[in-house]
């Protein structure tokens, strides 16, 4: 798990990318280019360049139909990314927890 936390991190590190997921959050499902409307900045290839390691990190899924791909969110990786977040920052809540009730903090 922690090599999958590694790769989401680096992947998720692209302000483009996290544009991406958080687009795809909201919409069920999107063409290439209706992904691209949304960087104007960017060229069409670049955005496609995005898409391919989000795809490789098992961020987004690809159907596509005739010559068309589409893009959505998922598998949902993402919830073995947060584990290992809630795994690493458990114990400092539940001290901090612990702290609060005893009247430590």
């Amino acid at each position: 798990m922690p090599d999958y936390a590694a790769l989401a991190f680096s992947v998720m590190a692209d302000p483009t990318r996290r544009s991406i997921l958080r687009l795809l959050s909201e919409e069920e499902e999107l063409p290439v280019t209706g992904i691209a409307q949304h960087f104007p900045e960017m060229t069409r290839a670049a955005v496609s360049s995005h898409l391919r390691v989000l795809r490789s990190a098992e961020m987004v899924s690809e159907r596509r139909r005739g010559q068309f791909r589409f893009y959505s969110l998922g598998p949902n990786r993402a919830d073995d990314v947060v584990q290992f977040l809630h795994s690493v920052y458990q114990r400092d809540l539940d001290a901090f927890v612990q702290r609060a009730e005893d009247g430590t903090t």
